[in-house]
């Protein structure tokens, strides 16, 4: 009871807080309002898988669009779609409606340099990658250990095959990238204000105070953020809170530091409410470019957003070595490219191969990278892993990895079997169970269904059984289909 009675308290300090950023009484009441209903379920199809390009057409209308992204949609129930095959498989991925604007605003390119600076647990890296269309360099990065793990899985889940993944503080990494990145996503940790909605346990953390504490370190990160960018490149900073301490202020610190060399570009024209003239007043009119997203406008968590470039060089204070001087890989090992060859004469198909990527073997696993991987694993000390895998060795043989099944099993035609929806249950399962057809196909093959490339499994006793190659993270009793397929 105590404890609730605290929760009440921070809660309506909270609000209090946040409210004093709206001038309009009824636009302040319904914030208050938004910020104690659960908000809605949303999340993005992966575009890098092609059925995810092409699934549109059988989403439902009462599936709401994101505005901001067109691969992005809104649950119309409270649905629990993290155990949908489409999510195991990485077709989707759960995500608030705010952080895909951010990545919309970065508009990363193929063959670009992108670095997602905090970028556990991964939805705005996977977002970034599609957009990419898996080419050029994605560094993702993340400083606690407690949540690499999270980012692993969910680059691996979703087939990213451009980025090398790093652990280190923001600050750290500057010391290496001088000018080198064409577009930064600064997603900086913050207080959590914005998330209300969605979960109330930060409320045992926030108070004002915090809230400064946690703009010291943000102020630190987007220095270190800009310094990585080259002049004329795209830094985005954004955060889950929507106090004026962790965001417009933390953008007059980065003015502090870098003067005129700053430059804020316009945010998109999304609705939002003014902020009251003795705030506006206080700030740097260049702060006031960025974006806020508000839940009782928007039906999502609380978010801030904004854009900006340098113009000119950079200097760091401490250096330790500069990625522009390091060489990149442009050949294949040849081990691993005998090993595709061996693979792609099982599968009687080739393997696509994305431009600017060297194959290479790390340890047992065939490894898909950007040709910059390699000299990034020398030089830094906090580098976790690179690339994608494509496949494994197995004493003599060699596998096809589930990341490549989701990512390039439509080119596997002549290997496959259409399941129906009781089979893929029985799939999911784990264990090995009757086909209601018999197959004609012999050894390994491609799971599909619905369009969608599931996993690898053995065909057993003579096309009667199936034998499921499923990762067993992947295993449910609960698995469901998220869209209708005829």
């Amino acid at each position: 009871m105590q404890r609730e009675l605290k929760f009440d308290s921070k809660l309506k300090n909270l609000l209090e807080h946040l409210g004093t950023l709206i001038p309009d009484n009824q636009h302040r009441e319904s914030f208050f309002d938004y910020c104690l209903i659960p908000q809605p379920t949303s999340f993005r199809l992966n575009n890098l898988l092609s059925r995810s390009r092409n699934v549109k057409s059988i989403i439902p209308e009462t599936f709401l669009s994101v505005p901001w992204c067109e691969e992005g949609f809104v649950l119309p129930d409270s649905r629990k779609i993290g155990h949908s095959f489409e999510h195991a498989i990485g077709g989707i991925y759960i995500q608030a409606k705010a952080p895909m604007l951010a990545v919309n605003m970065l508009n990363p390119k193929p063959g670009d340099r992108v670095l997602d600076l905090c970028a556990a647990p991964g939805g705005k890296s996977i977002q970034i990658a599609a957009r990419m269309k898996n080419q050029g360099l994605l560094v993702t990065n993340e400083s606690s250990s407690k949540r690499i793990s999270s980012l692993v899985g969910n680059i691996e889940r979703c087939s990213i095959a451009n980025s090398v993944i790093t652990q280190t503080k923001g600050t750290v990494l500057a010391r290496y990238f001088h000018n080198y990145f064409d577009c930064i996503l600064v997603d900086a940790p913050c207080s959590g204000d914005g998330i209300l909605r969605k979960d109330k346990n930060f409320l045992r953390y926030w108070s004002p105070e915090n809230s400064k504490r946690q703009a010291q370190v943000q102020i630190g990160l987007i220095r270190a953020a800009f310094h990585m960018l080259r002049p004329g490149g795209t830094l985005v900073y954004s955060t889950c809170s929507l106090s004026i301490e962790e965001n417009e202020h933390v953008i007059m610190g980065l003015i502090g530091r870098y003067g005129n060399n700053v430059i804020l570009r316009n945010s998109p024209n999304i609705e939002c409410p003014t902020l009251p003239d003795h705030i506006t007043n206080s700030l740097h009119i260049d702060a006031l470019k960025g974006v806020r997203i508000w839940p009782h406008i928007h039906d999502t968590e609380g978010a801030f957003i904004t854009q900006l470039s340098k113009s000119t060089l950079t200097e760091w204070p401490k250096i330790e070595s500069d990625a522009n001087d390091w060489p990149n890989t442009t050949v294949d090992d040849m081990p691993a490219r005998r090993a595709i060859e061996i693979i792609e004469k099982l599968w009687e198909r080739d393997l696509p191969r994305i431009p600017g990527q060297t194959l290479t073997f790390s340890g047992k696993q065939i490894v898909t990278q950007p040709k910059e991987s390699e000299s990034f694993k020398e030089n830094l000390p906090f580098f976790v892993r690179g690339g994608m895998r494509v496949g494994h060795q197995y004493k003599q043989f060699y596998h096809l990895s589930q990341p490549a099944v989701s990512l390039w099993g439509e080119n596997l035609d002549n290997k496959h079997i259409n399941l129906t929806w009781p089979e893929v249950q029985q799939l999911f399962l784990g264990l090995p169970f009757k086909l209601s057809n018999i197959t004609k196909h012999r050894g390994e093959i491609i799971c599909r269904f619905g369009g969608w490339s599931l996993c690898k499994a053995m065909v057993e006793s003579e096309g009667r059984k199936l034998n499921p190659m499923l990762p067993k993270v992947h295993h449910s009793e609960a698995v469901h289909s998220l869209f209708n397929y005829k």
